[in-house]
C-alpha cells in the first residue's frame, strides 16, 4: 500500500466515526485531497478501475460501484467529482443509463437493477496532464505497459529529456451479474475499451476467459494485456498476455476470483494547441470469475 492510499484510507475511517453534521464538509475536504492526490505524477503508473463487493448482485439490490486508483489492484477510492467523469452510465439489455451522483459520493454510486442480465457500467475520465521531471520515470512506465517503442521515439522526435508533459486519459469497464446473469459484454464505442468475449458469470470453470482490444473502433493485435489476480484473502498476483491478430487475448481464471484487466496505449500528441508531448490512454475490465455449472 502505498503512502496516498494509507492517509487516504484512514481519512475514510475518520469520517465514518463523526457526527452527521461534521460529515458534510469532511466530504469536500476528502473528496479535494483524493483529487490532489490522484493528479499528482506519482500516480500516472497506477491503474484507475471500477470496484464493488458484489460483482453478482439479485434483482433490486443495493450494488456499490467504487472508482479506484491505485497499484496491484489496491488502491483507495475516488470520490464523485463531475469535472473528472467525462462519462458515467450503465448498459443493461442493451440500454444506456446514466448514472447520477452527488459530488462527494464515496463510494461514486449506488445502483439497483429491476431485471436479470449482464450488466456492463462504464467511466469515461476527461483529461488530465502529467509533467515529468525526469525521462526516467516515462522510460519506466513505458516498459511497463509495453510500450517500449516511445523511449527510442522521445529520443529520435528530439523532445525534452527533462519536465515534459503527457495527457492521459481512462476508460474503466466492470461487468456486474444481476439474478441469472445471463447475457454478453457489448463493444460500448468508447476510445479504448476491453470487451469480455467470455461471460465471467455463465461460464464453464475449465474454459479460458476471452476479451478483445479495441482501439479507435478497431481490433489491436499484438498489444500487452496486463492481468490482475485478486483472491478472497486479497493477495494479488500478476500476469501478462499479448493479443492475437484479430485483438484477442486469452487466460485462465480461478474460480471465485477477482480480475482487473488493464491495457495502455501511448501515441505522440499531434494537437499543435498542445504542449503535452504524448497521450496515453487507459483501458480496464473488473470481474469477478464463476462457474455456471456448479
Amino acid at each position: 500500500m502505498t503512502a496516498a492510499t494509507f492517509k487516504l484510507n484512514n481519512m475514510a475511517k475518520i469520517k465514518n466515526k463523526l457526527p452527521v453534521f461534521v460529515k458534510k464538509n469532511f466530504v469536500i475536504v476528502i473528496t479535494g485531497l483524493s483529487l490532489l492526490i490522484a493528479n499528482s505524477s506519482p500516480l500516472i503508473s497506477h491503474e484507475m478501475w471500477l470496484d464493488t463487493s458484489t460483482y453478482q448482485q439479485k434483482i433490486d439490490a443495493e450494488v456499490k460501484l467504487s472508482l479506484v486508483n491505485g497499484q496491484m489492484f489496491d488502491g483507495f477510492e475516488l470520490s464523485y467529482f463531475k469535472s473528472r467523469f467525462s462519462e458515467f452510465y450503465y448498459i443493461n439489455n442493451n440500454k444506456k443509463v446514466d448514472i447520477e451522483s452527488r459530488m462527494g459520493d464515496t463510494p461514486a454510486a449506488t445502483l439497483s437493477f429491476s431485471n436479470n442480465g449482464l450488466v456492463t457500467g462504464i467511466y469515461v475520465s476527461e483529461k488530465s496532464t502529467i509533467n515529468y521531471e525526469t525521462l526516467d520515470k516515462f522510460s519506466e512506465f513505458a516498459v511497463e505497459k509495453g510500450e517500449e517503442w516511445a523511449i527510442e521515439k522521445h529520443s529520435d522526435l528530439k523532445f525534452p529529456k527533462m519536465n515534459f508533459k503527457e495527457d492521459y486519459y481512462r476508460f474503466s469497464k466492470i461487468l456486474i451479474g444481476v439474478g441469472n446473469s445471463q447475457g454478453s459484454d457489448i463493444q460500448a464505442g468508447i476510445k479504448h475499451e476491453i470487451v469480455a468475449l467470455t461471460n465471467p458469470y455463465n461460464r464453464d470453470s475449465k474454459d479460458e476467459f476471452y476479451v478483445k482490444l479495441i482501439f479507435n473502433d478497431k481490433p489491436q493485435k499484438n498489444r500487452q494485456i496486463n492481468i490482475f489476480e485478486r483472491d478472497f484473502e486479497k493477495n494479488v498476483t500478476t500476469q501478462v498476455t499479448f493479443t492475437d491478430d484479430d485483438g484477442i487475448a486469452k487466460f485462465k481464471v480461478t474460480e471465485g476470483n477477482e480480475y482487473l484487466i488493464d491495457n495502455v496505449i501511448i501515441e505522440v500528441n499531434e494537437d499543435p494547441k498542445n504542449d503535452a508531448v504524448w497521450s496515453s490512454y487507459w483501458a480496464a475490465l473488473t470481474f469477478r470469475a464463476l462457474d455456471a455449472t456448479q
